[in-house]
C-alpha cells in the first residue's frame, strides 16, 4: 500500500518529477488496457466475469512448443486419471460385477436356442460399454473445461496439445476395465474359443468410441446441465439405429446418416462377425423342431443381415468415427472458448 501511495503522490521535493511519473504510469495502464477485456462464463448456473490481458495486440502464444506442450499435458492428465484410485476402484468392481451378472445368466451351448441368446449378450455388452463411456465422460469433461478454458484463455497452452492429451490419457484405464470385463466374461458364458483376443481389442475399441463420443458431447456443451440433457437423446439413437431394430429401407431418408455413424452398430456387428463365424450348430428335431433350422454361424448372421461386412470394416468404421470426433470435438473446444470484448473508452 505504501509502495502504491508513494507511486501516486505528488511530493513538494522536485518540480515535475511526480508529475513525470504520473503520465508513465498512466500510459502505461492505457497501453495495458488496450489488450485487456472482461469475458463471462456459466459455471454450475452461476455467472463469473473475469479480467483477462494477452500482452500483445492479438494475443501472445504459447512459449513452449506444441510437443513439449503435449508432453507437459500428457503427463498431467495421467497424473489427474490415475490419482483417482476411488474412482477407479468403483469401476473395477463394476466392470467385474456386470461380467458376473452375465455370466451367471448366459451359458451358451450349439443348439438353436443359443443363436439369439449370443446375439442378446453380444448387444448388451455394446450398449453396456457405450453407456459406460459416455456417461462417465459427459459428467467429468464440462467441469474440467471450465477450468481448461481460463487457462487457455491465459495462453498456458494450446487447444491441440491438451486435446490429444486429454484423449490419450484415456487409453490405459479403457484397456485395463476391458481386460477385466472380457478376461470374465468370455469363459463364463462360453463363446467360440480362440477369438479372445479379438473379442478384446473390438470392446476396447468400442469404449474408445463412445468416450469420444463423450468428450465430443462435453466439448460443445457450454455447462454440464446441457451434456447431461444430451445423453439421452444420444443413446436411445443409437439403441434404435443399432442395425437390427429397424431396416434402412423402412429408416426415414434425413435420419438414414445416423446408421453410418452409430456407436453401437459397428461394434455390435464386429462381434458378432467374429462370435459366429466357423460356428456350427445343432438342428431341431421331433415335436421340438418350431422354425428353420439354422446350421452354420454365418446363416445366423444372415438373419441380422450382417452381409458384405468384414470384421475389419467395423474397426475401420469405429478408428474413422473416433477420428471425426476428435476432430469436432477440437473445433467445439475452440468455439465455445471464453470471449474476451476489448476494453473501450480509456
Amino acid at each position: 500500500a505504501e509502495f502504491v501511495i508513494d507511486c501516486i503522490s505528488k511530493g513538494g521535493g522536485e518540480e515535475g518529477g511526480d508529475g513525470g511519473r504520473l503520465d508513465e504510469l498512466a500510459a502505461a495502464a492505457v497501453e495495458q488496457a488496450r489488450h485487456c477485456g472482461v469475458g463471462e462464463e456459466v459455471v454450475d448456473g452461476v455467472k463469473l466475469r473475469q479480467f483477462h490481458c494477452s500482452g500483445e495486440v492479438g494475443g501472445r502464444r504459447p512459449s513452449a512448443s506444441l510437443f513439449r506442450q503435449f508432453r507437459l499435458l500428457l503427463a498431467r492428465a495421467l497424473h489427474e486419471v490415475l490419482r483417482g484410485k476411488a474412482a477407479m476402484a468403483i469401476k473395477i468392481v463394476q466392470q467385474i460385477s456386470v461380467a458376473i451378472i452375465y455370466g451367471g445368466i448366459y451359458q451358451f451351448g450349439r443348439n438353436q436356442a443359443s443363436i439369439m441368446d449370443r446375439f442378446g449378450l453380444l448387444s448388451l455388452v455394446v450398449i453396456s460399454s457405450l453407456n459406460s463411456g459416455l456417461a462417465g465422460t459427459i459428467r467429468s469433461f464440462p467441469k474440467e473445461k471450465s477450468i481448461v478454458t481460463t487457462e487457455l484463455s491465459s495462453n498456458l497452452y494450446s487447444v491441440l496439445p491438451y486435446f490429444l492429451a486429454k484423449a490419450l490419457s484415456e487409453f490405459p484405464l479403457i484397456i485395463l476395465y476391458s481386460a477385466i470385463f472380457s478376461t470374465l466374461i468370455y469363459p463364463m458364458v462360453g463363446l467360440q474359443t480362440g477369438r479372445f483376443l479379438t473379442f478384446l481389442a473390438i470392446n476396447a475399441l468400442n469404449a474408445i468410441t463412445s468416450v469420444s463420443a463423450g468428450l465430443l458431447i462435453g466439448s460443445i456443451s457450454t455447462n454440464q446441465d446441457v451434456a447431461l440433457a444430451l445423453l439421452p437423446m444420444t443413446i436411445v439413437l443409437n439403441i434404435i439405429f443399432d442395425g437390427k431394430n429397424i431396416s434402412m429401407e423402412n429408416t426415414p431418408k434425413y435420419l438414414r446418416w445416423i446408421p453410418r455413424v452409430g456407436l453401437i452398430r459397428w461394434a455390435f456387428e464386429g462381434l458378432a462377425i467374429n462370435e459366429f463365424v466357423g460356428l456350427t450348430f445343432e438342428t431341431r428335431s421331433g415335436m421340438f423342431k418350431m422354425g428353420p433350422n439354422i446350421k452354420t454361424g454365418e446363416e445366423a448372421l444372415e438373419t441380422f443381415n450382417i452381409v458384405d461386412v468384414t470384421l475389419l470394416d467395423t474397426i475401420w468404421a469405429q478408428v474413422y468415427i473416433v477420428a471425426g470426433c476428435w476432430f469436432l470435438s477440437y473445433c467445439g473446444l475452440r468455439a465455445t472458448g471464453q470471449k474476451f470484448q476489448l476494453m473501450e473508452g480509456i
